[in-house]
């Protein structure tokens, strides 16, 4: 299992699926990629923090990349406990721990966002009862902590190149979202009709995607504008009950959202990108279970259709994963035109519910996540480089922010 990312009272994260619902198997079948004549993907690199740890359970875990290329992410070391880094792109490491982080196990310096100025967000936790607590890196190395009024639990989600960043916090047993900046407190909000709020992306401009449950603890997904307004959203077909429903993770300058959903019999995990115009595109990966078929792994448990989008950059591509008919995760990138490039990272494992897990693609189209590797099932690094072919024309640039 890689490490647990809540979204604080309302249900574990979001980018990892098996830690969405613990029973879920990831499924698919056999991989069937369509080739690519505008980019290529070439050298995928591996790669281990300083200090990571060799055992099961513990390792690398990169959970976002910017456009230069810098990732961001944590590692448990050999006791098990915690660690921010960013790896540059020189493939020098800067590790880190937030002040006054526990140094137990399980616990310590959780980073998720990263901006293109190198400022890394994320939370950490406290001793002696393991508090969360928000918190932003400078990239000189200073720290900015911090927890809205009547906190007791707080987790910053993601940055923008503004330094603006979003995440929930707890408060009399409900989780409430919030947008930060570098300079003053958090300002909380909520969805209307929401009883727990779970941002998990902010774009350039300031905009919010995320989800939120309603009485009945069903998902739904939210955008909130700049000027403070809401669009709620359920993906069409989607299913929204105890835990489930439409899960939004990652939203582009252009209002482009992209997440899960759960539907069907099984509660069966699949991809959308949702248009500024509320339009959608439900997608799987080719491999990914499709069918209304019994499928089981090789110990006999029943697969479930599982396909996690989690990140899109500039250019509309998409990055996530899988899982095929045999219970293997495969990552994959969603190109605009609708065709993948699935690939799996040297070395990952070839067994159940493990193998390659990709977590953040910049608009560069450089990937990065992680994958089980060994007997251990050891957590390590990658980063999927991206060749461009001069001839195919410019990648798209970020829109400015007003």
């Amino acid at each position: 299992m890689p490490f647990s990312r809540w979204t604080l009272g309302l249900v574990e994260n979001t980018r990892s699926i098996h830690c969405v619902a613990a029973c879920l198997i990831l499924c698919g079948a056999a991989l069937d990629q369509t080739p690519r004549t505008s980019w290529s993907y070439d050298n995928i690199i591996t790669f281990d923090a300083p200090g990571a740890g060799k055992d099961a359970g513990q390792g690398t875990s990169p959970q976002a990349i910017n456009d230069q290329g810098e990732i961001a992410g944590y590692y448990k070391d050999g006791a098990s406990a915690v660690h921010g880094f960013v790896r540059h792109t020189d493939g020098t490491f800067s590790t880190f721990d937030a002040p006054g982080a526990s140094k137990k196990a399980t616990l310590g310096t959780f980073p998720q966002g990263i901006n293109k100025n190198g400022d890394v967000a994320g939370y950490f936790f406290t001793d002696p009862n393991g508090v969360r607590h928000g918190f932003v890196r400078h990239k000189e190395g200073t720290f900015a902590k911090f927890d809205p009024p009547g906190s007791v639990g707080t987790v910053a989600r993601s940055i923008n190149e503004t330094d603006e960043f979003t995440g929930n916090y707890v408060s009399d047993d409900v989780a409430h979202g919030f947008i930060g900046r570098r300079n003053g407190m958090p300002t909380t909000f909520d969805p209307p009709g929401s009883d727990n709020t779970a941002p998990q992306s902010i774009n350039a401009h300031g905009e919010i995607a995320g989800y939120y449950s309603d009485a009945a603890n069903g998902l739904h997904g939210f955008v909130r504008h700049a000027d403070r307004t809401y669009a709620k959203f359920d993906v069409p077909g989607a299913v929204p009950s105890a835990g489930k429903g439409t899960l939004p993770m990652s939203i582009n300058s252009d209002g482009e959202i992209v997440g899960y959903f759960h539907t069907g019999a099984n509660s069966g995990i699949h991809g959308f990108v949702r248009r500024k115009d509320g339009s959608f595109t439900k997608f799987d990966p080719p491999g990914s279970i499709t069918d209304s078929a019994t499928h089981l792994d090789e110990e006999g448990y029943i697969l479930r259709p599982a396909t996690a989008a989690l990140s899109i950059n500039e250019n509309g591509e998409i990055a996530g994963y899988f899982g095929d008919t045999s219970g293997i995760v495969h990552g994959f990138v969603r190109h605009k035109d609708g065709t993948f490039t699935i690939f799996e990272a040297p070395g990952a494992a070839k067994s159940g519910n493990l193998g390659t897990f990709s977590e953040s693609i910049n608009d560069g189209g450089d990937v990065t996540g992680y994958f089980y590797a060994g007997a251990n099932a050891v957590l390590r690094g990658f980063l999927l480089k991206r060749t461009r072919n001069p001839s195919q024309g410019e990648v798209k640039e970020r829109k400015k922010t007003p």
